[in-house]
């Protein structure tokens, strides 16, 4: 199924352990990357959220944004560094003596609400798989939300995609049509200008034929068109499969068939040195190109 790599979705879920809100948003990437952006209580879960992701997601960049208001006391535990708060106020007295500082109690209330070290931060892990099991619902749901969202904008895609795939088998039809008797009208135009140019002899012929198997040998491009067909067939799979699936990525198994397609049209164009034929390669390569394009946005 062809999705799109650009989504978004935004969800809020109420617990017993307080108000949720998460926000998925997607951006082109050639690979997976996910980046999380959580509050400090709820940092322990970043590893299981960014697998939650990986499992339903293929590629792209994916920014994840949590916010929550916690019910009680929340997943930490805060408590005071009493030593250090102590160690300070014995040093804070000692200069406030020495430099005879009147109402130095005011300046160690600021110095002591301006040091972070004085409060720490210790996990409660009495409830932690109560806030992990409230955390994969709501993963759960905005993935749901967001596969939905690139699910309608692959579609979109997928037909302009067809399209052009569709209008390149017909090119490549006309080329395949093209070579049908090439040999025989270059036999008879090269017998044709030898014959006013010099007397028919048993040599002559033999020459001939023999330019002409030369000729034949160097236009063959059956075994180029085998394989392209053979190509467009592997991309109808892809964009049509039989059994198809949320999870499934194409998006780099495409950008690899656009490759090969590529290969082999090249190979048509120098070989096959028609003015129709050429005309057509350069269609071919430009719709190709404009399907690699689009690809840079499927998953």
């Amino acid at each position: 199924m062809l999705k799109s790599m650009t989504a978004y979705a935004h969800v809020c879920v109420i617990s017993p352990h307080g108000r949720f809100v998460v926000e998925l948003q997607s951006v082109n990437r050639k690979h997976l990357e996910i980046n999380t952006f959580l509050p400090k209580e709820l940092l322990r879960y970043d590893a299981d959220i960014k697998k939650w992701i990986g499992m339903a997601v293929g590629r792209g960049q994916i920014n994840v944004r949590i916010a929550v208001t916690f019910e009680g006391e929340g997943p930490l535990v805060v408590m005071p560094n009493l030593a250090l708060a102590r160690q300070i106020k014995s040093a804070w007295s000692s200069i406030a003596a020495d430099l005879g500082l009147k109402n130095h109690e005011e300046g160690l209330v600021s110095l002591l609400s301006s040091n972070e070290d004085l409060l720490i931060y210790d996990e409660n892990v009495q409830d932690e798989e109560c806030y992990r099991i409230v955390l994969r619902d709501l993963i759960a749901e905005a993935l749901q939300q967001f596969t939905e969202m690139k699910i309608y904008e692959g579609r979109s895609l997928c037909e302009d995609i067809e399209k052009r795939f569709a209008k390149i088998a017909t090119l490549i039809k006309e080329i395949d049509e093209k070579t049908v008797g090439a040999t025989n009208k270059y036999q008879q135009r090269l017998t044709d200008k030898l014959k006013e140019l010099v007397e028919a002899t048993p040599d002559l012929e033999e020459r001939i034929l023999r330019e002409v198997c030369i000729y034949a040998e160097r236009i063959d491009i059956a075994e180029e068109l085998t394989r392209f067909n053979s190509h467009l067939q592997q991309v109808e799979k892809l964009l049509h499969p039989k059994e198809p699936t949320v999870n499934q990525s194409i998006g780099k198994p495409l950008e690899f068939l656009i490759q090969e397609l590529n290969r082999e049209v090249n190979t048509i164009g120098s070989k096959f040195s028609d003015l129709d034929v050429t005309r057509y390669v350069i269609d071919i390569k430009s719709e190709l190109e404009r399907i690699r394009e689009q690809i840079q946005n499927i998953e």
